[in-house]
């Protein structure tokens, strides 16, 4: 590899950009009219009974608590303390707390007892949430097929095009963590959290599994969530490396980029129904190295998660899709694609185990390689909250 990591487009290239940047915009507007248009009663009547009935089976198959009474109205989820009889409190609202279109989880004493299937009304003013430091979970659900979004991983890839290895690992790991919450206009809730991670790639078929890149981001963020619709102003930091093998081990001299750069970022979402979710937005690099990295950044993306589940309960079928296109990368777009299941039962603390196949297509996400066109198959083992 004598070049040096950051080529020129070809002519045809640059055509198919074209074309691609069309087809993002064009999903651009999809998603705003989706968020103008998709907001109906029936569909929040749907999703509470969806968040009853979820409810419902992780009282039952996780706390063995059958006979829980629990009322659900647009996504607030109202549980009888006493129903609960001796079961910890705290993890059943971490429990029902990462249930999707939740918006948030109230244990009260001197409810009537319901049956879990037909949830009572509730009042149609439910109490405002107060404010706390370091609350649980954050308002905006991750978006799961980005690769760089902060969490933990790892995942084995077969690398088809590109100058990366063939053979390759995958791992991860970050969080987002809460600061400060509080209640906020239109019944929602807004927060400032702290967002870090680091993003690592191997060659696998290296004798000592080398290093090949990391990538570190740690950034600010404040959300808000009403309802279905969530959204997050962020400033963030990454920055690239190269492992020191990848450089000894490399039998042409490597003009390495020193990658680094400042964004901020606007990304909205919305949840459809509580199995439906698109989100997107774009942002501007207010800082970044080298000083001729062009500024402009988009993303788009669509999630399933399917209300049913498989072999009595334990497994959720789910599909993501994500689609950036950058100004660095001359906006040509870069796809990626995870299917396959989540583990209803199988957690580590209160964090869902996903066994995903991955499908990436388009600019290395990977810092040093970003000029770089890649494609790779693979399967990882993810953790979300």
């Amino acid at each position: 590899m004598a070049e040096t990591l950051g080529v020129k487009d070809s002519v045809p290239a640059r055509q198919f950009s074209v074309c691609c940047t069309v087809s993002i915009a064009t999903g651009g507007v999809v998603f705003v009219l989706c968020l103008i248009l998709g907001i109906v009663s029936a569909t929040i009547a749907a999703d509470d009974s969806y968040i009853a009935g979820y409810a419902a089976a992780v009282l039952r198959h996780e706390f063995d608590a059958a006979k829980a009474s629990l009322q659900v109205q647009r996504g607030v989820v109202i549980v009888d303390a006493e129903s609960l009889g001796t079961v910890d409190r705290t993890k059943v609202m971490m429990a029902l707390e990462s249930i999707p279109g939740v918006v948030r989880v109230e244990i009260r004493e001197g409810q009537a007892h319901t049956d879990v299937h037909e949830p009572a009304p509730i009042p149609q003013e439910p109490t405002k949430p107060e404010s706390k430091f370091l609350p649980h979970g954050f308002l905006v659900a991750p978006f799961h097929a980005d690769p760089r979004w902060p969490h933990f991983s790892m995942a084995s890839r077969q690398v088809s095009l590109g100058q990366e290895p063939r053979n390759t690992g995958s791992a991860n790991f970050g969080e987002t963590f809460a600061l400060y919450r509080n209640a906020a206009p239109l019944d929602g809730q807004w927060e400032i959290a702290l967002q870090a991670g680091v993003f690592s790639t191997f060659n696998m078929g290296a004798s000592s599994k080398d290093l090949q890149n990391a990538d570190y981001t740690v950034g600010l963020l404040t959300s808000y969530r009403t309802g279905p619709f969530s959204g997050f102003l962020r400033l963030h930091h990454q920055s690239s490396h190269l492992g020191d093998e990848f450089i000894l081990d490399s039998h042409t001299p490597i003009n390495r980029i020193n990658l680094s750069f400042e964004e901020l970022d606007l990304k909205l979402s919305y949840e459809l129904t509580s199995w439906f979710r698109i989100y997107g937005g774009g942002g501007m690099l207010v800082d970044r190295d080298p000083s001729d990295l062009k500024r402009g950044t988009s993303q788009v993306g669509t999630e399933l998660t399917s209300p049913w589940t498989l072999w009595g309960g334990k497994v959720r079928p789910v599909a993501y899709g994500d689609f950036q296109a950058n100004a660095r990368t001359n906006w040509r777009v870069a796809s990626s694609v995870m299917a396959g299941l989540q583990f209803e039962n199988a957690r580590i603390g209160d964090r869902r185990l996903q066994v995903l196949a991955e499908y990436f297509s388009g600019p290395s996400p990977n810092g040093q390689f970003y000029m770089h066109n890649t494609e790779w198959f693979g399967l990882g083992v993810h953790l979300y909250y």
